[in-house]
């Protein structure tokens, strides 16, 4: 379960560009990662392993791990005051992106890989996702953020 929660965890704030650190926090203390310099995680069993691109290696066993959260970043929520969603779906293949005309829009994966960009040209405009895998995909526009799953 500890490790659903933390995968969950990774999801639900995966691909945001404006994170800076990843923090572990155990009962022991917090244990905090640039993002820049993780090079994988990895899990053995109930132990998470964390290895960095300078070499440096942690882990922590999941039964210690109390909770992960990203500093200082933008919610993946899609958040808007009128109350209008960033995506509506279509289709299974197809998305309208609710942003101004002239916006860029780029997805993303769960790695924070950019795999479309385009600039829209109108609101509602629809984008075709039929290249991309079944999965959970972020979508950005301008400022805001959400997340998109494909079936």
């Amino acid at each position: 379960m500890k490790k659903l929660l933390f995968i969950l965890s990774l999801i639900a704030f995966a691909g945001t560009a404006t994170a800076q650190h990843m923090v572990v926090e155990t009962a022991g203390g917090n244990e905090v990662f640039t993002l820049d310099n993780l090079k994988q995680i990895t899990f053995n069993g109930t132990t998470v392993n964390i290895e960095q691109t300078d070499g440096t290696k942690s882990s922590a066993e999941m039964g210690n791990i109390s909770r992960i959260y990203f500093d200082d970043m933008s919610s993946i929520a899609d958040i808007n005051p009128n109350g209008e969603n960033l995506v509506e779906y279509l289709s299974p293949e197809e998305i309208a992106i609710n942003s101004e005309a002239g916006s860029t829009v780029a997805v993303y994966n769960l790695t924070g890989m950019q795999l479309l960009i385009r600039r829209i040209d109108a609101q509602g405009e629809a984008i075709s996702i039929a290249g991309l895998p079944q999965g959970i995909y972020i979508v950005k526009a301008n400022e805001r953020t959400t997340k998109i799953i494909k079936r």
